[in-house]
């Protein structure tokens, strides 16, 4: 399900915004950063992949390290 979030920016950040592709997407992953650094949400409910990808790792049970959206730090940490 999606839910619609409006934003009000300056010319400045909207210039910033402007440049950065699929800008919804990377706020997202934004939201998801400061979730686990700030202890919203426990790390183990915030991964890049859902539970079927998670297939890397010693146990094959961590995300992709190489993902599009970057490195999922809930199975890999702050490397």
């Amino acid at each position: 399900m999606a839910y619609t979030k409006t934003i009000t920016i300056d010319e400045k950040t909207a210039l910033i915004a402007s440049r950065i592709p699929n800008f919804s997407a990377w706020v997202r992953m934004k939201l998801y950063e400061h979730a686990r650094s700030a202890s919203l949400e426990h790390p183990s409910q915030v991964h890049i992949a859902p539970e079927s990808g998670r297939i890397w790792g010693e146990n094959e049970d961590k995300c992709n390290p190489k993902h599009k959206k970057g490195v999922c730090k809930a199975c890999w940490g702050e490397e």
